[in-house]
């Protein structure tokens, strides 16, 4: 289920986002950076509202320029092992609506290699560690394979690495 939280004081965008159905936060402070400093409130407050397994199989994205806020976001989502992306806007003031579709493959794919720190089997307990279905899972490992991101280990050839 994606759930697509909009951080703005603007009349229209609240409209736009009641016709989507998004969740509109605007009681903010008014100020330099106030929305900023909310939205990774925010962000933590989902981030420790979540299990080890629901960390892993939840993907939160930020669109915006700004840096800073790239930066504390992206922090925050790997102080916690969860996986996220910065979508950079063309301009500072638009913040699209619509969440592009991002494939499930490649999202096991991100967790497997972020996962992947040491020497490691590929096992049903690795699978359910990431929370990915056995599909997903086999397509991720045919996937990282092709592509030589992952590869067995010379000395024990039941464990992968990343090349």
């Amino acid at each position: 289920m994606d759930k697509v939280f909009v951080f703005s004081k603007s009349n229209s965008v609240k409209l736009a986002c009641e016709k989507s159905l998004y969740l509109f936060l605007n009681d903010y402070p008014n100020g330099q950076n106030q929305a900023d400093f909310y939205i990774i409130a925010y962000l933590s407050r989902v981030l420790s509202a979540l299990d080890k397994r629901q960390l892993g199989s939840t993907h939160f994205e930020l669109y915006s320029n700004d840096e800073s806020l790239i930066s504390a976001f992206e922090f925050q989502c790997e102080q916690l092992g969860s996986i996220c992306q910065s979508i950079r806007t063309k301009e500072q003031t638009v913040v699209p609506l619509v969440k592009p579709n991002v494939p499930k493959v490649q999202l096991a794919e991100d967790k497997m290699l972020k996962a992947l720190t040491s020497p490691r089997s590929l096992d049903p307990n690795f699978q359910k560690h990431l929370g990915l279905s056995k599909s997903d899972f086999g397509k991720a490992i045919t996937a990282l394979t092709a592509a030589q991101k992952i590869k067995r280990c010379k000395n024990a050839k039941k464990k992968w690495v990343r090349c």
